[in-house]
């Protein structure tokens, strides 16, 4: 998660003297008109607005990465297809330095003679994943994440490492990773054929999300071979079911010939937290959906700006500028942000402050949506700028279900008078199709 935009809760109450609880005077004490004009002034309070922001995501240094290799980056480099991709070379030799030798010692724990304690071979499992976790597991699904939608080696081999060989050690199965996001979730762009869509749920309901979480985690294995085949995509069927048999293969083979409980711990416990992290993710990128103009790129997502989460992903938090332009490079995406404010006001778009998409995504799901709307930002001039009532009131209608189906006749009037803006089945969904498929 990101920086939490926590504020002091601004309390009023209200007292009454001694008069009125006799019944001797109607008229309420100095301390209890001061409360009501404290709750009044509360209710108009206005946002902040985006030219206020001193925006740290252009000056801050990246954290991608947590040293560079000396010697490798440099002798490296000359495979990137752009310099500025060298933030996820370093990145990539900094896992290759952690996992190697981390396997290497949970495996040699596990198959010591003679055995050791099992606390012992639990104890070094766990402290592998929990570093694994803690330093490099949301770092690397973001690289892999840009990565897939713009490739980084000229080479196509290596770009093929991350989801084939990388993948795995982060829970994610082989070969599975581009297909998911890439092909189905961005060309499908949360609509019904996107098997990870959130529009039809209730999206601030623990019941909700659970059903969600099940179909992400555990129906995945089905439900996405069939959306390969129900889009005529064959060679990516070939291409997950080729995947899903290294995998598991690998796994099987690896607790028979050399330890289950390494195994455990080193391919199966990150599988179980990645896919619920990456569905909590995507449930919380999307939990904001205009029910009326679902097929708008400004209305099923929204950006997270000004968050030191945003130097250690890539930008990712500039989630509608990707779902407008996903082969964008990742360090040209804060300034494109600004280029398309006036069609982000255009769009009714939504964007925050201080909070990264895990942040967003707790506070919605334990209903602190005022504490969420402090983190709104107005993109246009202060005097129009709503106050956080009514910013509380908008985020709570974009979290009911949107209906399925044909698009309203207002989100079709908006789709042919601004075809840029829309995205159920739109030009450039087809380009993307085509170029991915």
């Amino acid at each position: 998660g990101g920086l939490l935009c926590w504020h002091r809760p601004i309390c009023a109450g209200s007292s009454s003297t001694h008069s009125e609880a006799m019944g001797a005077s109607a008229e309420r004490s100095p301390t209890a008109a001061a409360a009501s004009a404290d709750e009044k002034k509360k209710d108009k309070k206005k946002v902040q607005v985006l030219d206020d922001v001193v925006n740290s995501d252009f000056t801050a240094a990246r954290n991608e990465y947590h040293f560079r290799t000396p010697f490798l980056v440099d002798a490296l480099t000359p495979l990137l297809k752009d310099k500025r991709d060298v933030p996820m070379l370093c990145l990539l030799l900094n896992i290759v330095e952690y996992v190697v030798p981390g396997v290497a010692v949970v495996y040699g724990i596990a198959l010591w003679k003679p055995p050791l304690p099992i606390v012992v071979k639990n104890l070094a499992g766990l402290l592998y994943v929990v570093g694994l976790l803690l330093l490099f597991q949301e770092r690397f699904t973001l690289c892999i994440h840009f990565a897939s939608h713009r490739t980084i080696f000229h080479n196509d081999t290596l770009n093929h490492v991350l989801g084939w060989l990388f993948a795995p050690f982060f829970g994610i199965p082989t070969g599975l990773y581009k297909l998911h996001h890439v092909i189905m979730h961005h060309i499908e762009n949360n609509h019904e054929l996107d098997i990870s869509s959130t529009e039809a749920y209730q999206r601030d309901s623990w019941v909700a999300f659970l059903s969600y979480w099940f179909h992400f985690t555990i129906l995945i294995w089905f439900e996405l071979p069939y959306y390969t085949i129900r889009t005529k995509r064959y060679s990516w069927f070939q291409a997950i079911l080729l995947g899903l048999v290294i995998w598991s293969g690998t796994i099987v083979l690896l607790a028979k010939f050399a330890s289950t409980l390494a195994t455990v711990w080193v391919f199966v416990v990150p599988h179980i937290i990645a896919m619920s992290a990456m569905a909590f993710g995507n449930w919380s990128q999307h939990i904001f959906v205009n029910p009326e103009d679902r097929h708008s790129n400004y209305a099923l997502t929204y950006n997270c700006i000004d968050t030191p989460v945003n130097q250690t992903t890539f930008n990712d938090g500039y989630h509608i500028i990707h779902h407008l332009n996903a082969r964008l490079h990742w360090s040209e995406i804060p300034q494109y942000f600004y280029d398309t404010k006036d069609k982000h006001i255009e769009g009714n778009a939504i964007t925050f402050r201080g909070v990264h998409f895990m942040d967003v995504g707790v506070l919605v799901m334990t209903k602190q949506l005022r504490k969420l709307a402090e983190c709104y930002v107005h993109l246009g001039p202060k005097d129009t700028a709503p106050t956080l009532e009514a910013v509380e009131e908008r985020l709570r209608a974009w979290l009911r279900p949107a209906p399925q189906g044909a698009a309203p006749a207002a989100a079709k009037k908006a789709e042919e008078r601004f075809p840029e803006r829309h995205t159920s089945r739109s030009r450039g969904a087809a380009r993307n199709a085509q170029r991915e498929a």
